[in-house]
């Protein structure tokens, strides 16, 4: 299922065909907002007009599992580069049901991923806690990210429950071109030096905060970083309102490559991404994942 999703429901707002028209002055647009980006985050410029993104107080996406039948290149969880068959409690559910119906947190939206959540052992149990958050609060979008590959996962896919939103991306093989260069770390560049990596970029803002099997992240981006440097830095709860989390912005985006752009580049307007592609910091980081004696 491909769909332009609503500003109100958050997350991104360009279908996969955009644009149609205009090419030219659209593909110009997004030339200058990745010029701006650069001179945005540079620091003097964060001193003077604070920081760019904050994440979102209504938005979350949970990772259920870093385990995933189809490991495509570029993985911004890392489940290929970094295959771990790690998993989120059910417990954690339980207590993220309980803290926000505690707080009144008002969820615009929970995305399911991973990984690839059907996976998930306990996937339709973790469904049926999330259900009791919907009861309470009905205008709450629950959405599953999967992709829809294979007999198991279809199977599974074929056992939501009504009321459960369905995102099936329909992958049948790991080169993903509309992937973006994940593991081009912007540390590793000269244009880097002088960034401020406390700005975030747009996914803590249009898609959420994270919660991971290791807590909660300004992103669940930043958890799956987290994951293989092997931290566990994660919030234990859900994050304060006045909680940005900029420590772990610092310790994540200067490793992650969508810092670079900052916001979402229409697919049409990057250049297709055939192999994996990783920067000198990612493959040191790699190496000691490997290296790192199983627990």
């Amino acid at each position: 299922m491909h769909f332009k999703r609503k500003k109100s429901e958050g997350g991104f707002v360009y279908p996969n065909n955009y644009p149609t028209s205009f090419v030219f002055w659209v593909r110009l647009k997004f030339a200058l907002k990745s010029m701006w980006r650069w001179v945005r985050v540079q620091t003097p410029v964060t001193k003077l007009l604070g920081y760019q993104y904050a994440p979102s107080r209504d938005l979350i996406e949970i990772d259920l599992t870093y385990l995933c039948n189809l490991r495509c290149n570029n993985c911004n969880r890392s489940s290929a580069q970094a295959p771990e068959a790690r998993h989120i409690n059910v417990s954690q559910i339980e207590q993220f049901v309980a803290d926000s119906m505690a707080q009144n947190r008002h969820w615009r939206r929970i995305r399911i991923l991973g990984g690839e959540p059907t996976l998930h052992p306990d996937f339709l149990r973790i469904l049926e806690v999330l259900s009791k958050l919907k009861e309470v609060f009905p205008e709450t979008a629950i959405e599953v990210v999967t992709n829809g590959y294979g007999v198991r996962v279809n199977s599974i896919l074929d056992r939501i429950p009504e009321g459960v939103e369905v995102e099936n991306s329909s992958k049948s093989e790991n080169v993903q071109p509309g992937f973006g260069p994940f593991n081009m770390a912007p540390i590793d560049s000269w244009q880097y030096a002088f960034s401020d990596f406390r700005n975030g970029c747009d996914i803590a803002q249009s898609c959420g905060i994270g919660l991971t099997p290791q807590g909660y992240y300004p992103c669940a981006v930043a958890g799956g970083i987290d994951r293989v440097l092997g931290l566990e830095r994660g919030r234990k709860s859900i994050p304060e309102t006045d909680d940005d989390m900029r420590d772990l912005m610092d310790e994540a985006c200067r490793l992650c490559g969508r810092f670079r752009d900052g916001h979402y580049v229409p697919e049409k307007l990057r250049t297709p991404l055939m192999e994996q592609q990783s920067s000198k910091s990612w493959v040191k980081i790699y190496q000691s994942w490997q290296d790192r004696p199983e627990t």
